[in-house]
Formats: structure tokens, C-alpha cells, sequence
């Protein structure tokens, strides 16, 4: 007679805690059973000319036609520089085919006036390979005619000193019995006014892969340059890059194609959360669980008013999970995903077997969290640079937050949030917000998700929820 195999589902006594959850699985031998899908072959990271020209050649082939938006020109150059980004990324460091790619982006600076793009594609020509550069008769004059027309730098460098942004906060965390943890305003808010400014503990790109910046999300399409190990990932600058490589990218950089193919984007972002705390404790696992057994203890919501100079894990780890309105099966399936991710990055790495329970229970925590605090960026489908919320906009990226985290929704927001051209995520007033109001902002979520865990009493909502429900007196006829 067969052994009995693994349980489908954990108990009800193993659902309600990361530890009791992910040991629960790994002690049953529980597995999770998923299909590779041919996705994995497109998300390549391999870096080499032939697939390089493959892509150049054949990606606009591989975007179906929309019959109700027509290709414009504006869109056909969006495509153009989205394939000359995908030549760099996968083409050969140094190549003729690389040096080529940044070339052309520096031809295509120059016709749009953007003369400091220009210098900058020149330079990092040069930084490719310097003799082929200087081989070409061409690039002397592009060269000297961008620097007479533009500011004159002869190294460009864009970005190169950014610091981390001073956060600015107007607000107050508040703790009710009504409304929960929630945010006020501190003093009067005119429209437009910015009631706070973070930087993102952490974030991801769901959109325009080859056009953004993976760091700080910006919409650069003539100034990126890749990884030096993988062509997924593209950042605006050197800055951008080497942060990334220091946080988290040198840990996924080479699952990549699984993380894109296989996962959702919030089981990536939640990976790459964890890899930022395990950098926060490299070497052995005894210091990280230490670390994470003191953060047991609840953050005061005033903590919340002001966000942190530096990176505060402690205020991320304790934000709301709603892990009591979730199924067993939803919470087996999180359970089960954080334990393959586990392994996979300690297989990949090398890292000893005891930091697989330790990672997978951070992991499922980080799903929970995100679910119920990460917020979606949005920008419009015509003008992708231009953030905006609309009807017609198309959701981008991921962000967390901790401040941001703890707003209140409403269909009817009186707060708008973007991101800014240096990485930060802005809060501003949309109309008058008195002192000590409440301040809400749209989450941009079916306000029905159950993971959520609230209704909306926007006046919008609550009519709907009134013109839904039957009348009496339609039942009593109903009833006659």
C-alpha cells in the first residue's frame, strides 16, 4: 500500500503564522507543482549579438496591433527606441553591434535637440569600446556639434551625485477605533500643495521594461544602460546601477527570467524584499533571525508621521497583513511559493540550508504585506513619461512605502500620489484640505478585494451600495 502523500492544505492552527506556516510545509514535504511556460525563452538574460539582432529585428512583429489606437508616429519612435535598448541590453559588452546601439541613440538625441543625451550615449560608447569609437569619422563631429550646441560638459554624467531625497511630511499618523491607523493633515493644505514625499523602500517594474529606469523607475528611453551581467534590468544611470546591484539585483539578477515568467509581480517584489533585508545580515542566519524576533514588538503610529532619512525595515515589517480574511488555500499557496523561492535563491547562491525556513517566512510575510500596502503607478497610454490616473492610463510599477502605507482610500480622494523625476513618490493635495482632516487617497483597487479588508463610504460607493440593494417594497410585491 502507497504512503500517504503531503496534505493539500495546511491546518487552521499552522494558516495564521509565517514561521508555524512555512515549517508546517517544509515538514510535510509539500511541493509546488507549476508548468515552465515558454515566457522563460523571451525573458533571456543571456547577453550575445545573434539574439540581440533577433530581437532588433523582430519585436515589433511580437506586439499585437491595436485596432483602437492607431500606430502614430509618436508610437512608432517609442518602438524604435525600445528596440535599440533591447540591442544594447542583449548584445555583447564592447561589441560592434553594442557600441553601434549607443551610437544611434546618440544620433537620435541629437536630431531631438537632446544634446546632453547626446554626449552622454558618446561617452558610454566610448567606456564600450574606445578604438571603434574613434575609428568612426562620424562621431568626432556629432560629438563637437552636440557640445557647441549644448551646455559644454565633455563627460556627462546624469544623475551622478544623487543623493536620497529629503523626505517631507505635512501629515500625522493617527490610531482610531474607526478608521484604524490613518494620516491628518498637519496644518492647512492649499491645492497643490505636497503633503508628503517618500522614497520607496523598495520597487518594480511591471511595464516598459526597456524604457524605465528598474531603479528609480524614471522614463529615460535614450540615456539606460543594462546590467553588466544580465539584459533585464537597465537603469539611468552608473548611480542607479550599482544602488540596485548593492540592495537586491546582484541576488536575482541571474532568476530573472524565472522571476518575470513564472511569478506574479507581487511574489517578485516580495523576493526582492526579502533579498534587501537578508543584505541588511549576510553570513549566517543566527544574526537575521535575531533581528527579525525583536521586530515583534508594535511601532507607536506617531513613528509613522515622518518618513525615515534612511531605510527603516522595522516600520515595513510591521504594516498590516489582513492574513485574517485570507483562505487556508490562499494562504497555502503564498506558503508554498515563499518556500520555492527560498530555495531557489539559496540554491542559486550557495547559501547554507538554514536560511531556507528563515527566507520562505519572510517571503510569505512580504506577500501579505504588499497585497494589502503596495501601490500601483499608473501613466498614460499615449505619453508614458506623463504619470496620471485615468480611465485610459495603464498601471506601470509597484512601490512600498511606509508613510505612504498608512492613507486611507476613497474613490473620492482628496490626495493624488505620482512619481517624481528624481524617484520620490509624491502626495499632494488635490483641494483644500483643513488642519487635522483626514487625508485619503485612491488606491486604485476593485474597493470590493476582500484582502482588503474595508468597504468605501466615498458617496459614490455608498449609493451604489444602495441602488443595489432590493427595496422593501419591490420584495413585498415580489412576495404578493
Amino acid at each position: 500500500m502507497d504512503g500517504e502523500g503531503p496534505p493539500e492544505l495546511v491546518t487552521s492552527n499552522s494558516c495564521r503564522n509565517d514561521k508555524k506556516l512555512v515549517a508546517f510545509i517544509i515538514e510535510r514535504r509539500m511541493r509546488l507543482i507549476e508548468v515552465v511556460m515558454p515566457m522563460v525563452m523571451f525573458f533571456s538574460n543571456v547577453k550575445e549579438n545573434f539574439r540581440a539582432l533577433w530581437f532588433y529585428n523582430n519585436h515589433e512583429s511580437n506586439i499585437p496591433p491595436n485596432s483602437s489606437r492607431p500606430m502614430t508616429m509618436a508610437y512608432r519612435k517609442r518602438r524604435h527606441q525600445e528596440r535599440l535598448n533591447m540591442l544594447i541590453a542583449y548584445s555583447t559588452p564592447g561589441s560592434q553591434l553594442n557600441v553601434g546601439g549607443y551610437l544611434k541613440r546618440a544620433h537620435i538625441s541629437f536630431f531631438n535637440k537632446e544634446d546632453f543625451y547626446c554626449l552622454y550615449n558618446i561617452y558610454h560608447a566610448k567606456k564600450a569600446n574606445l578604438i571603434f569609437v574613434e575609428s568612426s569619422a562620424s562621431v568626432p563631429r556629432l560629438y563637437n556639434s552636440a557640445l557647441v550646441r549644448g551646455s559644454g560638459f565633455v563627460n556627462p554624467y546624469p544623475l551622478k551625485e544623487r543623493l536620497v531625497v529629503s523626505c517631507f511630511s505635512l501629515v500625522e499618523c493617527r490610531d482610531s477605533t474607526n478608521y484604524g491607523r490613518h494620516l491628518n493633515a498637519r496644518q492647512n493644505l492649499a491645492r497643490g500643495d505636497t503633503a508628503l514625499r517618500e522614497m520607496p523602500f523598495v520597487s518594480l517594474l511591471i511595464k516598459d521594461l526597456w524604457m524605465r529606469c528598474h531603479h528609480c523607475l524614471i522614463y529615460a528611453p535614450l540615456v539606460l544602460i543594462p546590467c553588466q551581467y544580465c539584459s533585464l534590468a537597465l537603469f539611468c544611470s552608473d548611480t542607479c546601477r550599482n544602488r540596485a546591484h548593492e540592495e537586491y539585483h546582484s541576488m536575482e539578477c541571474a532568476i530573472m527570467p524565472i522571476l518575470l515568467a513564472q511569478c506574479t509581480p507581487i511574489q517578485f517584489l516580495a523576493l526582492r524584499l526579502t533579498i534587501r533585508v537578508y543584505k541588511m545580515f549576510p553570513g549566517t542566519s543566527d544574526a537575521l533571525d535575531a533581528y527579525i524576533r525583536k521586530l515583534s514588538e508594535d511601532i507607536k503610529a506617531n513613528e509613522y508621521s515622518t518618513p525615515s532619512a534612511k531605510p527603516d525595515y522595522r516600520k515595513i515589517y510591521r504594516l498590516a497583513t489582513n492574513r485574517k480574511h485570507l483562505s487556508r488555500k490562499t494562504l497555502t499557496s503564498d506558503g508554498l511559493r515563499a518556500v520555492s523561492l527560498a530555495r531557489m535563491l539559496v540554491r542559486e547562491h550557495g547559501l547554507p540550508n538554514s536560511f531556507v525556513e528563515l527566507l520562505a517566512e519572510l517571503t510569505v510575510r512580504h506577500l501579505h504585506i504588499l497585497r494589502s500596502n503596495a501601490l500601483v503607478l499608473h501613466c498614460s497610454v499615449d505619453e508614458p513619461s506623463k504619470d496620471e490616473y485615468s480611465s485610459s492610463s495603464v498601471p506601470y510599477a509597484l512601490v512600498l512605502v511606509t508613510t505612504g502605507s498608512m492613507f486611507n482610500h476613497s474613490c473620492d480622494a482628496n490626495v493624488e500620489y505620482s512619481l517624481s523625476p528624481d524617484g520620490a513618490i509624491m502626495f499632494v493635495a488635490n483641494r483644500y484640505i483643513p488642519r487635522g482632516t483626514q487625508m485619503l487617497i485612491n488606491y486604485r483597487i476593485d474597493p470590493t478585494d476582500t484582502r482588503y479588508a474595508f468597504e468605501c463610504y466615498c458617496e459614490k460607493c455608498t449609493t451604489k451600495r444602495i441602488l443595489d440593494q432590493p427595496s422593501t417594497l419591490t420584495e413585498v410585491r415580489e412576495r404578493l
